[in-house]
Order: C-alpha cells, then structure tokens, then sequence
C-alpha cells in the first residue's frame, strides 16, 4: 500500500465512521471493510465488561494494597485471598509488568482531573480512564493514534512517518488529547455518540485501520 492509498483508504473509513449512527453501524465497518487478519482478535482482547472507580482506588490505596503513588506495596501477595486475584497478580509478576499497574490506577483516579502532567506509559494511563467506562474514554495504541493522525495529515512524508510508528512516547500526546476530542466532537452524529460504548467500536475499527495501514 503506498503513502496516497494509505489517505484514500483512511479517508473512506473515517467517512464511514462519521455516517454511522448506531452500534450496528460500526460493527458492519469492522466486519466488512478488513480482512480477519487486520482485526483484534476476540479470544485475546475481549471486551472488559466491567468498570473500575476512582473510589475503588482509594479504597485500594486505604486497605494498604497500592502506596499514594499507585504502586503494589511490597507485601500486597500476603493480602490477596481470591484466586483469580492471585492468578492474575501471579501473570503481572512473571511478566515484570507490575509497575505498569500504577500508570492504570493513575488514570483511573484521575478520571475527572483536567490536569495533563503524565508524560510517561500514555497507553496505560489512558486504559485507565477507558476502564471507568466514562463516554468518549477510549483505548489508544500504535494503530489507533497512527489512523487518526493520518486521517488529518496530507503531506505523504508525514503520512509514511506515521505509517512507520510503533512506540506511543510523550510526543503523541497532543494526537492522543485530539483523538479523545474529536471522539465528542460535531464529526460524529449525535446519535451516534448517545450510544454507550460507541468508542470502543470505533477504536475497534481504528485498530485495524492501523494495522492494514502500518509499513511494511
């Protein structure tokens, strides 16, 4: 695919996804617009159907199991008693992925700050406040933040410079903070956006967008 079928196709999905007015709508971009193979795959990603509370963080932060700084305090595995907890803390730890919990927590707990001061893990602090299920939170990676800034770019060295993406540093925040933006923005009908979890389908299309768009 070159940098200008790259646009076009972009182009025609965002065209899509802005005619869309229901969930069914958004499901039907997904289904018919990419090959399985550009898609996220369900039976790794399903879709979290729970919600987490800034409330259920500082009870966390009360009970001793996460410090004021949203880190797991060093005991935190004496206090655990469920065993899908256990489970699931047991995968975090040998996966060395327990300091990246914190980043979550942050963005759960700062749901309804306005402040921007994260300039580190913008992936998980953003998952974070998709997990308080508030409208227009959305999941953002490398393929979400690469469709939507080609969506808005016309320079095809700019467009092949996003194509090229891969990590999600402190220098996509101002795409990540226009992304959530246009998500509430008037380019998306009404109805549309009086659906719950219609971003969640659109960063399901955007994913794939990505993926069939990167460089090879």
């Amino acid at each position: 695919m070159t940098n200008q079928e790259t646009k076009i196709f972009t182009d025609n999905i965002f065209n899509l996804i802005k005619k869309s007015e229901n969930i069914e709508d958004l499901i039907s971009i997904e289904e018919n617009e990419f090959e399985d193979k550009f898609k996220m795959d369900i039976t790794s990603y399903p879709k979290i159907e729970f919600e987490i509370t800034p409330t259920e963080i500082d009870a966390l932060i009360s009970n001793d199991f996460l410090d004021c700084d949203f880190n797991f305090r060093a005991d935190v595995s004496s206090k655990i008693t469920d065993p899908l907890t256990k489970l699931l803390y047991s995968l975090a730890w040998k996966n060395g992925d327990l300091k990246k919990l914190k980043h979550i927590a942050k963005g759960i707990s700062e749901i309804e700050s306005n402040e921007d001061n994260q300039e580190k893990a913008l992936v998980f602090y953003q998952f974070g406040k998709y997990l308080t299920k508030t409208d227009g939170q959305p999941i953002i990676d490398q393929h979400v933040i690469r469709a939507f800034s080609i969506s808005k770019l016309n320079d095809s060295a700019l467009i092949e410079k996003f194509r090229k993406l891969s990590i999600i540093t402190k220098k996509e925040k101002e795409n990540i903070s226009n992304y959530i933006k246009w998500l509430k923005s008037d380019e998306l009908s009404d109805k549309l956006k009086s659906k719950k979890n219609y971003s969640y389908h659109i960063d399901r299309i955007l994913f794939a967008t990505g993926r069939k768009t990167k460089f090879k």
